[in-house]
């Protein structure tokens, strides 16, 4: 007797194995008309495989398609892109690009049940997030993608993938975003402050600067005027490494160092007090 799938279905396939009355029995649902099991553990690939039967011979590409190829900052709460060549697709959670990705281009996987699933190329998603994404969410996508591989260089891949592909869609806007890469970043919200710097005009920071004398690297620092700014996040809620912040600041400090602390709430709500606070610090 043969297993039953591991991955999803349609519901007229259900219907037909399962019965009308428990037709669902099971299974929970992925999209319209689409039911997967229901103790299906989401990953990326099991939303593609989903997707992918909702849209046959769709193109997945965009963060799923980054998530699938390894990279290390996909958001909590993202849609499924798919390239869907000339369809018109409207389907909740999916956004469906009517264009085509060249077929070099293009990688295979398999889902659980051993059927075929298409995905852009890393460089083509990251292309397509470059494009499209608003611009802190595509310098995000750009900046984590040196973590996906050793050696991996966005700025060098995505100009090079654009030279092999003239004339698309974007391109300026890509490259645009693709000159704003700073590999050394080390987390989304570090991009977001350091794009803030950027926006205010403030240009001279260095990034993961290493103190000369002591033992520390700053997230970002201005060392002729010795201003550092440094991103507070979750890490450093524990007893023991406030602690270290708290001599490392002292000793920074004791250097001549000014030191602001930011917080994602002082970046996101109270940004014209972090602009003054920065702006002070460097007059």
């Amino acid at each position: 007797m043969a297993s039953p799938p591991n991955g999803p279905r349609r519901r007229g396939d259900l219907l037909a194995t399962q019965g009308t009355h428990r037709v669902t029995n099971g299974y929970r649902r992925a999209h319209h008309g689409i039911w997967e099991p229901a103790n299906t553990v989401t990953t990326p690939i099991t939303r593609l495989a989903a997707a992918t039967l909702a849209c046959p011979g769709a193109v997945a590409t965009g963060w799923v398609a980054a998530a699938i190829h390894g990279h290390p900052w996909v958001p909590a709460e993202y849609s499924i892109e798919l390239a869907v060549g000339g369809k018109r697709v409207r389907r909740e959670g999916i956004v469906a690009r009517r264009y085509e990705i060249p077929e070099d281009q293009v990688d295979t996987i398999l889902d659980a049940d051993g059927a075929p699933l298409r995905l852009a190329s890393p460089e083509w998603a990251l292309f397509d997030l470059a494009r499209h994404a608003e611009k802190s969410e595509a310098v995000i996508a750009l900046d984590g993608a040196s973590r996906m591989g050793p050696g991996y260089d966005v700025r060098h891949s995505l100009p090079t993938l654009l030279a092999r592909h003239p004339g698309l869609r974007g391109r300026r806007i890509a490259l645009e975003r693709c000159a704003m890469v700073e590999p050394l970043t080390e987390s989304p919200m570090e991009t977001r402050l350091r794009l803030f710097l950027i926006d205010l005009g403030l240009t001279g920071f260095r990034v993961q600067y290493r103190t000369p004398g002591l033992p520390y690297r700053l997230d970002f620092a201005f060392p002729e005027r010795k201003v550092a700014v440094e991103y507070d996040g979750a890490g450093h809620r524990d007893a023991a490494q406030h602690g270290n912040d708290v001599r490392r600041l002292n000793r920074l400090r004791a250097a001549g160092w000014t030191v602001i602390t930011v917080t994602a709430t002082l970046l996101y709500r109270r940004p014209h007090e972090l602009a003054a606070l920065l702006r002070a610090a460097l007059s």
